[in-house]
């Protein structure tokens, strides 16, 4: 009778294996082990699309596969090693640009000579985000890049005639790379408090950096000649989240962020810098050194929560407007940078960015369930030119609206109630939410955080521009005030 009881058992759990073997597909952590034991290894895919394994040797012979820089740091780096760029000041408008070309310099340190291959810097180590292979947006084999965003027509420059998408990949150094190890090296599930304050967040020190590239070229946008790039597979648009084609993407933008103490004053704890990449300067004799031709944009530490005036610089741009009233973002006046749209009210955005947020009401909402929307929907409500890009808002006196201009500290949920904060971080966020997303597909059933509200995607841009339309004439209109482009300042 014992030995029929355990003879059930050892069926029932060969049934077990069994079972999760079929449900297994190619999107899960590795094909040579449970879920538990490749944790632990901290084997996490490399990527999730990729064109079939013959193809790629028969095709790309020689070509470089990538690799996910996975092996975080098990220590928090000293003080000492903290960046020496930190001791450089960075909210002095005289000052700025210097902390945020010596920002670049950390980055770029090693990554050059490595083509930002991160494994092959022999200068300093740099570490990628796990989990973002997983689901429709995945990451590809070429060159790890990810679906991020839908652009607009005339969004970049008056002649683009055409809609693009935005693929990127990020790059997190050691002090970054140690709460990345204390969030995944669970033998479990990963643990979403490590970037929850007071006692969670990244630490002082780190930096984080992102490359991001388009599909589009100097026919739409003239000043991506001469273009840096990288081979990706990604969908043919972005509303495409099934077939996917090879393709040769061109570098548009540089993001960083940098963990500091000293923008704590601001209530943020954040800075954030920006580049477009202008070709047009034809700086770099090679391929690899092309990544000279990004220019910086500004860089931006709060939100400038006191300045309310309503006004956006809408698509085409043929001019920037630097909002000098602004006491939290700095802009380059530099006639290198290609005329930029930023962001409401002159806050610093990038130029696949969408010129109602900024780069840190955006952040700001990272958290995990991800219950924030990046962008609200008064952001997509107002007038609109011809082109259907829009010309000004008409909501921003919502409750909403200035929540989203409001300066968050560093560790706070967006929906405190409801969530718990990925510090200013979009790719945990959505990290997180694939890996439930894989477990819920594996285990079957729903868990409780998937309730605690309607979630969105940790999805760059927002809402895409053909729903615009859908929204943008909703609610009363109020009284809004609009800047030209030749008024003084601006």
């Amino acid at each position: 009778m014992k030995k029929a009881r355990i003879l059930m058992v050892v069926l029932f759990l060969l049934g077990i294996c069994a079972l999760l073997k079929c449900t297994t597909n190619n999107q899960l952590p590795a094909a040579d082990g449970d879920e538990k034991t490749t944790r632990e290894r901290g084997e996490f895919p490399d990527f999730g699309a990729m064109i079939p394994v013959a193809q790629f040797l028969k095709q790309y012979p020689g070509h470089k596969i990538f690799k996910l820089s996975q092996d975080y740091p098990k220590q928090l780096p000293g003080e000492d090693k903290i960046p020496a760029f930190f001791k450089m000041p960075f909210d002095d408008k005289s000052k700025w640009m210097d902390w945020l070309l010596a920002a670049r310099d950390y980055c770029f340190e090693g990554m050059i000579d490595a083509d930002f291959v991160a494994q092959d810097n022999k200068k300093r180590d740099w570490y990628h985000m796990p989990w973002l292979h997983y689901g429709p947006l995945a990451s590809e084999g070429f060159s790890g890049l990810a679906k991020e965003a839908p652009i607009s027509p005339y969004q970049l420059a008056p002649e683009q005639k055409h809609p693009g998408q935005v693929y990127a990949l990020g790059f997190y150094n050691d002090f970054a790379g140690h709460t990345l190890y204390k969030m995944w090296n669970t033998s479990t599930d990963p643990d979403p408090f490590v970037t929850q304050g007071p006692k969670g967040g990244f630490p002082e020190g780190t930096v984080i950096f992102k490359f991001l590239y388009t599909e589009l070229d100097s026919l739409d946008v003239p000043y991506l000649k001469n273009p840096y790039t990288r081979l990706a597979y990604i969908t043919p648009t972005f509303k495409d989240s099934t077939n996917r084609i090879v393709k040769t993407m061109n570098l548009i933008q540089m993001d960083i962020m940098v963990k500091d103490k000293r923008a704590d004053k601001y209530g943020t704890g954040w800075i954030f810098g920006n580049f477009c990449y202008n070709g047009n300067l034809n700086k770099g004799k090679t391929m690899k050194d092309r990544v000279a031709n990004l220019v910086p944009v500004g860089i931006q530490f709060g939100n400038d929560p006191g300045y309310k005036t309503n006004w956006i610089n809408p698509y085409p741009v043929v001019k920037t407007m630097i909002n000098d009233t602004l006491k939290e973002t700095f802009i380059n006046a530099s006639a290198d940078l290609p005329p930029q749209h930023l962001g409401w009210g002159g806050r610093l955005d990038g130029p696949v960015d969408l010129n109602t947020a900024s780069c840190m009401s955006c952040h700001a909402t990272g958290e995990f369930p991800q219950i924030a929307a990046l962008v609200p929907a008064q952001a997509f409500i107002g007038d609109t030119l011809a082109n259907g890009s829009m010309k000004y808002l008409t909501q921003t006196d919502a409750p909403a609206w200035k929540k989203y201009y409001y300066n968050f500290k560093c560790g706070t949920a967006y929906d405190p109630k409801k969530a718990t904060s990925t510090d200013f971080s979009l790719q945990v966020s959505l990290a997180l939410e694939y890996y439930w997303q894989w477990k819920n597909t594996l285990m079957g059933g729903y868990y409780s955080h998937q309730y605690a509200g309607i979630q969105h995607m940790a999805i760059r841009g927002g809402i895409p521009f053909k729903q615009v339309k859908m929204i943008k004439k909703r609610g009363k209109k109020q009284k809004v005030d609009t800047l030209t482009q030749t008024q003084d300042g601006f």
